[in-house]
């Protein structure tokens, strides 16, 4: 019985190993012809039923018209708009992921999307924390009911101060 869970540990501990290395290698945004200007991975908090508008801008890096041939979000509670005619050789474009916070549960949470293009792939990330906002009920007042909101985030530091909130 201990031997059969020692080589469970090690079986995960080697599966463990070779997810990070995957990870590792999307999270080199380098590699390829597009190049994420900023960071790859946008943190910003939210209430329940709040979206958040994370806008991701990259660069054009090759000589090419490069085409986005997909955008993989890991659930379906993150939708995506991408350039569809292609970025430009030497151009700046973006790509935004909008994460519905309506039907995930509160705490933190982590949504990945996967970008895949000319035969590689652009990891990029959203994470943060949901809070549950509670409406105020006053005797002989209406009640204050909690308007949900559109938050655009941007991952660049420049742009981050520019943050609009609907």
């Amino acid at each position: 019985m201990r031997l059969r869970t020692f080589i469970f540990m090690i079986i995960s501990l080697l599966s463990t190993q070779s997810k990070a290395q995957l990870i590792g290698e999307l999270n080199n945004n380098n590699r390829g012809a597009l190049r994420v200007i900023g960071s790859n991975k946008i943190t910003q908090n939210c209430n329940i039923g709040d979206i958040v508008e994370a806008v991701f801008y990259f660069e054009n890096n090759s000589s090419d018209t490069v085409y986005i041939s997909q955008v993989a979000p890991d659930c379906q509670c993150t939708h995506f708009v991408f350039p569809e005619k292609g970025v430009k050789p030497h151009s700046t474009d973006s790509i935004t992921l909008f994460f519905m916070s309506q039907n995930t549960p509160p705490g933190p949470y982590f949504k990945r999307s996967i970008v895949d293009y000319n035969d590689t792939s652009l990891e990029l990330l959203i994470e943060g924390n949901i809070s549950i906002v509670r409406n105020i009920v006053r005797a002989g007042q209406k009640p204050i009911i909690y308007q949900k909101k559109q938050i655009r985030v941007h991952n660049t530091e420049i742009l981050q101060n520019t943050t609009d909130k609907k």
